[in-house]
């Protein structure tokens, strides 16, 4: 796929973060890899208001001021594995779940079946520690839940990555749903 498509699935998944509520003001990122090079949203840019400017292109291994914070997340999971897309993103129902679970347990079809059991791993963001345990998770499940901060999934494009993203928050929603209710969780 060329750069310019990338470009442009990406900025369709960010308008769909924000149509899904899986953002809020410049919270997430995502990225792409395209041969050796990623394709990164720089920091505190709003993903459901990106244009082609709001993205910047690196060699795997180079550091740049512009790009996410995240960036070192992304690079240790572009190390780590044969992903072609990250993306990181906040959901309200995952992240409160984390909060009080060490993992997610799907109760929902979709989520037993596309997911399994998804950890949820501490961590000081921007550690080069979590980014280990985050690249590692990825690794094993391909999705991982930082605790208090959010979804990491990672997928062929950006779009199984965005599919991965919302399976899961939709299977934390049924599970708060279903605590509330106080119902078998």
């Amino acid at each position: 796929m060329t750069m310019l498509k990338v470009i442009s699935e990406m900025i369709r998944v960010g308008q769909k973060l924000g149509m899904y509520r899986l953002i809020d003001g410049s919270s997430g990122n995502m990225s792409c890899r395209v041969e050796d090079t990623i394709v990164i949203t720089k920091s505190g840019i709003q993903l459901d208001e990106l244009t082609p400017k709001d993205f910047v292109v690196l060699k795997i291994g180079e550091r740049s001021r512009e790009a996410s914070s995240d960036l070192k997340v992304h690079q240790a999971i572009y190390e780590k594995t044969n992903y072609k897309a990250v993306l990181h993103c906040h959901g309200v129902y995952n992240v409160v779940l984390s909060l009080i679970q060490d993992e997610i347990v799907p109760k929902d079809l979709e989520g037993r079946l596309f997911l399994k059991k998804i950890r949820i791993v501490d961590g000081e963001f921007g550690s080069d520690e979590l980014a280990k345990v985050i690249a590692e998770e990825i690794a094993r499940n391909g999705i991982v839940i930082h605790r208090g901060h959010g979804i990491y999934s990672a997928g062929k494009d950006i779009t199984e990555t965005f599919n991965k993203a919302c399976y899961l928050e939709h299977s934390c929603e049924i599970i708060y749903r279903l605590k509330v209710l106080r119902k078998d969780v």
